[in-house]
């Protein structure tokens, strides 16, 4: 689920959004912005407003969310916010949110607001039960470790970002950031059977485990790179499913005493 909302009058979401005046504005204020994203011609919700980020949050009730059950989760995308006709691929600089703020002052909080109003959705629609709901985010802050994983985007299936996959997930540890992974086998590109085979073994002690690749990337299922590999990964996903109890622990250390997850 993204943040940018398609400009479509007979799309519901949009209609009132607009209705209640809850979008970014444009650099004169006084226009919702239009950008362009994944649905095309696109508006954004100002997350950086307390009354945007409830309606947003309301929209995960289940009489509001249609499909979704009490183990549906979500992955907020694209939140950083992209923009595809946009300066850097965002927003303009200059565009203001409905405090009259310049995007420039909030670029880096978005991210994190949208997350966090996702997951105060799934939390409060769940009123009186100890539910604790998953949220990955690709775009974060400080303090984005209270609303969800988060993971470190696009990377490409080369040796050099296996390389520093560990690096960067230390780094993020270190600054409190401890529920974070790296795509296995790169995003990018096409890996092949030693690659898979050692971005899955050293990801298996990662806290955020998963595959994810392009949809023009070859399929990574362990099988498809015979037998030999698919038993190499499938030992890498047992020691990791078999750790389960120590990830608990270190997870709930990290939320009593702040140590990092991953050291």
């Amino acid at each position: 689920i993204d943040p940018h909302i398609k400009r479509d009058n007979q799309y519901y979401i949009h209609k009132e959004a607009t209705a209640r005046g809850l979008y970014v504005k444009d650099k004169s204020g006084n226009k919702d912005y239009d950008g362009w994203c994944w649905p095309g011609s696109s508006s954004y919700l100002d997350f950086t407003v307390e009354k945007v980020r409830n309606w947003w949050a309301d929209q995960f009730n289940y009489d509001k969310y249609k499909g979704s059950t009490p183990t549906l989760f979500t992955w907020n995308d694209m939140n950083e916010p992209s923009v595809f006709n946009g300066p850097e691929v965002s927003m303009q600089k200059d565009l203001l949110n409905l405090n009259n703020v310049e995007h420039r002052e909030w670029h880096n909080l978005y991210g994190m607001l949208f997350q966090r109003s996702t997951a105060e959705g799934l939390t409060q629609r769940n009123e009186g039960a100890n539910v604790r709901p998953f949220v990955l985010s690709r775009s974060f802050f400080a303090g984005s470790q209270r609303y969800g994983a988060i993971w470190t985007g696009d990377n490409a299936a080369e040796w050099s970002h296996l390389q520093i996959a560990s690096p960067m997930l230390l780094g993020l540890n270190v600054a409190a950031l401890s529920f974070v992974g790296a795509d296995v086998g790169g995003f990018f590109g096409n890996c092949d059977a030693e690659l898979i085979t050692r971005w899955m073994q050293a990801a298996a002690y990662q806290p955020f485990f998963r595959g994810h690749a392009h949809h023009d990337s070859k399929r990574r299922e362990p099988w498809m790179f015979g037998d030999e590999t698919m038993v190499r990964l499938r030992h890498a996903a047992m020691a990791r499913y078999a750790l389960l109890p120590f990830w608990y622990t270190i997870f709930w250390q990290a939320g009593v005493s702040g140590m990092p997850v991953m050291r």
